[in-house]
């Protein structure tokens, strides 16, 4: 009786320290991207991602982000989910509506607003949809780290 407590015991143990070290995880790391190399005049950067075949879950971790330069009013960070494989994105001059390309594409959304924002800001979004085949980032005026998560 003893043996199978302390069998059970050692169990459960094991098993919180595999929960805790994130050893059950199957997420990989599909891309990070740097918003500080935004181009001029306007700070403008986008970048493509191709989400692989299979992928169930896509997590979008934004850390530390904020206006590149303070002299202008307008920051911010979108994040288009897309049905369709991205390709690449030139920007010439002022062109800020590079989503037009895709706009029957774009299954979600999200937009952080960082022209108020007086605080580096922090934010992880997950996204359940299996219908993603890529993602569009555009930011402008925006420095800071993205990173995307499969799995």
């Amino acid at each position: 009786m003893k043996a199978g407590i302390t069998v059970i015991g050692a169990v459960a143990i094991l098993m919180v320290v595999v929960f805790a070290s994130g050893c059950t995880s199957n997420e990989k790391v599909l891309y990070q991207y740097n918003l500080s190399s935004g181009q001029s005049p306007n700070y403008v950067g986008a970048q493509n991602i191709t989400v692989p075949n299979g992928t169930s879950t896509v997590k979008v971790q934004c850390e530390n982000l904020t206006r590149l330069n303070s002299n202008l009013n307008t920051s911010y960070v979108n994040i288009y989910l897309l049905n369709t494989v991205p390709v690449t994105v030139t920007l010439t001059g002022n062109n800020t509506n590079i989503v037009a390309t895709y706009n029957k594409s774009v299954v979600e959304e999200k937009t952080i607003n960082l022209a108020n924002e007086t605080n580096p800001v922090s934010q992880t979004f997950t996204f359940d949809n299996t219908q993603t085949k890529g993602i569009l980032i555009v930011n402008v005026n925006a420095k800071g780290f993205i990173q995307i998560l499969t799995s």
